[in-house]
């Protein structure tokens, strides 16, 4: 079967819920290492003496260095694009594929709040250095053309330029790694607010009530990628922040962080080769510690959508595209990036 479309939102899970399991790991593999990275803080070990030779009776033994988590003291505000890509354009013959979802993650660190917005797929836009386009074709022009940063430089640089605020990094998770972590964490509850209906990758479909319901990791990501379903690319965007908020509340709330713990290593092992992002391991686990002090209520939503911000628009050759409505979208992203913010605009 097609590996069809990555979910977008794997990546708040890969900031959310991977970095205890990451810490952990990494503090055990390189213990007594110190650690050195420019950007955001990660960890500083805090060095006791070294242990030699057998201790004597009655004494304790002290391990050569202990990895704390340090807080972040920086004042700037931290955002990610996390994409997801259709990979029917591999299985198409059509070359690298386009981005089939979009969304920022931003995190201020004097305010500790966050906020996430979507964009949707079909938004037309001035992409750098080419004709106006859609905005999922700037990841296979910035591939295809071998721009610097690639494909993620160029999708950065076009959302920079559609919201005005700068992006620091980029992260997209394989869609098999994530169905891994939700059944990790034991599943996610939902609330879903109308019937639909989901499939489920290798299994068969099923209808998903209009009520509370318990989801495992195949389900989550189908009902994540939903698409034609009240809402439809605005819809399912919704439902992405949904899931995103339901995987923090399945770790903080069941603390799940002593399971992700015991299952590090693997955990390790299988992340590893399905993130692709411009973050050093050290940056991702800083970031996460920052993320997880950001309670729930404190984390700003918003989607990119009708009826204000955007317009639908047929082209001349047919294609039928979303037109963006400027002044209405830089309203949702203050709220989103400037009332979050202890700076101001």
């Amino acid at each position: 079967m097609s590996r069809g479309v990555l979910a977008g939102l794997a990546g708040a899970l890969g900031v959310f819920t991977v970095v205890a399991s990451l810490v952990v790991y990494m503090a055990l593999r390189d213990w007594g290492a110190a650690w050195t990275v420019t950007g955001l803080n990660p960890f500083q070990p805090n060095v006791a003496p070294a242990v030699s030779g057998t201790p004597a009776p009655g004494d304790t033994p002290v391990p050569a260095a202990m990895v704390t988590p340090i807080p972040w003291s920086g004042a700037e505000r931290v955002t990610i694009l996390l994409m997801g890509l259709d990979y029917r354009d591999w299985a198409s013959g059509a070359g690298y594929p386009r981005t089939d979802s979009m969304m920022l993650v931003t995190i201020d660190p004097i305010t500790r709040q966050a906020g996430m917005l979507s964009i949707p797929r079909d938004l037309w836009v001035e992409i750098p250095g080419f004709p106006h386009n859609r905005i999922n074709t700037a990841y296979p022009s910035g591939e295809n053309n071998r721009l610097p940063g690639g494909g993620p430089g160029l999708a950065m640089r076009t959302v920079e330029e559609l919201l005005g605020v700068p992006i620091q990094y980029y992260a997209i998770i394989e869609f098999s790694a994530f169905e891994r972590m939700i059944d990790e964490i034991g599943g996610i509850d939902v609330l879903v607010r109308e019937r639909i209906k989901i499939s489920p990758i290798g299994r068969p479909s099923l209808w998903l009530e209009a009520e509370g319901n318990h989801l495992d990791g195949p389900q989550a990501l189908a009902y994540a990628r939903v698409r034609k379903a009240a809402g439809d690319d605005f819809g399912r965007a919704e439902r992405q922040q949904q899931v995103a908020l339901a995987v923090i509340d399945r770790v903080v709330g069941f603390n799940i962080i002593p399971t992700l713990v015991t299952r590090a290593p693997a955990l390790y092992a299988e992340l590893q080769s399905g993130i692709q992002t411009n973050m050093t391991l050290e940056q991702m686990m800083a970031f996460g510690w920052l993320a997880i002090q950001v309670p729930k209520d404190d984390i700003q939503r918003g989607v990119i959508g009708p009826p204000k911000m955007v317009g639908f628009y047929t082209l001349p050759d047919g294609q039928k595209v979303i037109r963006a409505v400027p002044d209405q979208i830089r309203v949702l992203r203050d709220e989103i990036f400037t009332q979050t913010s202890g700076l101001g605009p």
